[in-house]
């Protein structure tokens, strides 16, 4: 078994991270409010979360979401797989991904995520579950990133919970994902609110949206 490298940022945890989507998250939330409640929806392995730990202002209230799902035993390999071929030589990443290959994706992400030295301050809730089952019970939100299901209709159903929530960002806002896009695209049409994305050719996916007041 490998010796993991202390986790120093984002960049050392596993997953398929574009390093610019990262940074455009967290400038992103490094303006929003202190003491804001922040939703993440979709936390793969954890960069994110990492990221969002890294950048949110003080005293901050984050939720994490998702459905853990991520443990069919060919999805793992393939997951693995790709992950190792491009960070073999990061230690952290590579033990990353053999908690992943033997205990699963929730504990793979809890190993990461509670490194961070803000993770006891910042974290009030991992959910365990469906995200419309976060935003139908709470949505009283001030900011909410999305990356969970890709499928045109679930970003629709999300999209329309958090038609009131001041700062929107997500990923995935790309050709490479037309039903998450088109979902997007017709709810910036809907509700008129300002809306920027990172430029295609980064490959980022990155997008943000803003109600006109903020």
């Amino acid at each position: 078994m490998v010796i993991p490298k202390k986790i120093s940022n984002s960049y050392d945890v596993a997953g398929f991270n574009n390093k610019k989507h990262l940074t455009s998250l967290g400038n992103f939330v490094s303006k929003i409010g202190e003491n804001s409640r922040v939703l993440e929806i979709g936390v793969g392995f954890g960069g994110s979360t990492w990221e969002l730990m890294d950048s949110l202002p003080k005293n901050c209230e984050l939720h994490s979401c998702d459905t853990f799902a991520m443990n069919h035993p060919q999805l793992v390999n393939r997951h693995v797989n790709g992950v190792l071929e491009k960070h073999s030589n990061n230690t952290a990443i590579v033990y990353q991904m053999e908690v992943y290959r033997t205990k699963g994706q929730r504990s793979c992400f809890d190993w990461a995520v509670k490194q961070h030295p803000r993770y006891r301050s910042l974290m009030k809730q991992v959910h365990q579950c469906k995200s419309l089952d976060v935003l139908n019970d709470d949505s009283n939100w001030d900011c909410v990133y999305l990356d969970g299901h890709h499928a045109y209709e679930t970003v629709s159903q999300e999209l329309k919970l958090c038609n009131h929530v001041p700062y929107m960002c997500g990923d995935d806002y790309h050709p490479a994902h037309p039903g998450c896009q088109q979902a997007i695209s017709e709810w910036i049409e809907k509700t008129g609110r300002h809306f920027e994305h990172d430029p295609f050719d980064t490959g980022s996916g990155f997008w943000y949206s803003l109600l006109r007041n903020k």
